[in-house]
């Protein structure tokens, strides 16, 4: 039995109509699920109190945070020049940061780090990150890029 033109035709534009919204849909949930890791601070210039600096998870899936490192950078001739300012000690385990949570790293006392004008002489202070299963990567903490900028880098 041969099935009408018209009808093929209609059949042909439902399915196509039904795969495109099935593959933005996908799409929506590939998005909302991606990889984020928000990066800020709280600095304050006593070493009573300290400075933090807050890792916050905003993904539906806990992130092991297995290293990072906080570093003055500078921009020099052909790449950004690194100056290390904290690490974790060396008995330091993985670190699970749960869903929609935050890590705050502590610098208290003598961890404390100058992060003033005269300190930071033109450069800035980033943190560098190994999570595990995806490769490590630099964000800037302070001072913040504008959010137009911020997107670029």
């Amino acid at each position: 039995m041969k099935m009408p033109a018209d009808t093929a035709l209609y059949l042909a534009c439902w399915g196509a109509f039904l795969s495109t919204l099935l593959g933005l849909v996908k799409l929506g949930e590939v998005w909302r699920d991606r990889f984020r890791l928000d990066v800020s601070y709280n600095l304050t210039g006593s070493d009573v109190f300290g400075s933090d600096i807050l890792l916050r998870n905003l993904t539906s899936r806990p992130v092991i945070l297995t290293y990072w490192e906080l570093m003055y950078g500078a921009r020099g001739w052909r790449k950004r020049n690194y100056e290390s300012i904290a690490i974790p000690g060396h008995d330091a385990d993985d670190t699970r940061i749960d869903p929609h949570s935050t890590l705050k790293l502590s610098f208290v006392g003598d961890q404390n780090f100058e992060w003033g004008h005269k300190a930071l002489r033109g450069r800035a202070i980033y943190i560098r990150l190994h999570v595990a299963g995806r490769r490590s990567f630099v964000r800037r903490v302070y001072p913040e890029l504008a959010p137009w900028l911020r997107q670029r880098l």
